[in-house]
């Protein structure tokens, strides 16, 4: 049986979100004004690059094997692949909507808003999903988002 065309269609919009959240968290670090605001940055970057990890691992296996792999054994896995040039280029316009902030607030509201898109989306995607492997995985992916807000709320606030 093959598998369905839009989960692996809802599978690669993660991955692209999960992709131009790592290219506006790297970009961002570099703006950073102090050393506490760029390490938040760096470990936001490597977390969407942990997500893109996840959901590359599940496109794979599903055209391979046709079958989801548990999360916790994909979290298991050593390193992380690498996210090349060729990805970061067709993110072009959010780096220089990050390129033109002028301010940490300003960051952070782009930073705000691409964590809700990518919270709202693994949501709507659990909730459509059709199996265990995918809900669990959306869900996953999507209460880890969840603390991203948080996380940005709170570096909001501190700027307050």
């Amino acid at each position: 049986m093959a598998v369905h065309p839009d989960i692996l269609e809802a599978l690669t919009s993660g991955i692209q979100s999960e992709v131009a959240s790592y290219v506006f968290y790297l970009e961002a670090s570099r703006k950073a004004e102090n050393d506490d605001f760029r390490n938040t940055l760096h470990r936001l970057a490597g977390e969407e690059k942990r997500h893109f990890h996840i959901l590359e691992k599940q496109y794979d296996s599903l055209v391979r094997s046709e079958k989801w792999i548990s999360t916790a054994d994909v979290l298991k896995e050593e390193g992380l692949p690498e996210i090349g040039e060729d990805m970061t280029s067709r993110h072009q316009e959010l780096i220089d909507e990050v390129r033109g902030a002028s301010n940490q607030r300003q960051i952070l509201d782009i930073a705000l808003r691409l964590e809700y898109e990518a919270r709202d989306l693994f949501g709507r995607l659990a909730n459509s999903a059709d199996s265990k492997g995918a809900r669990e995985t959306f869900e996953f992916l999507s209460k880890f988002e969840q603390t991203h807000v948080e996380i940005i709320k709170g570096m909001i606030a501190a700027l307050e």
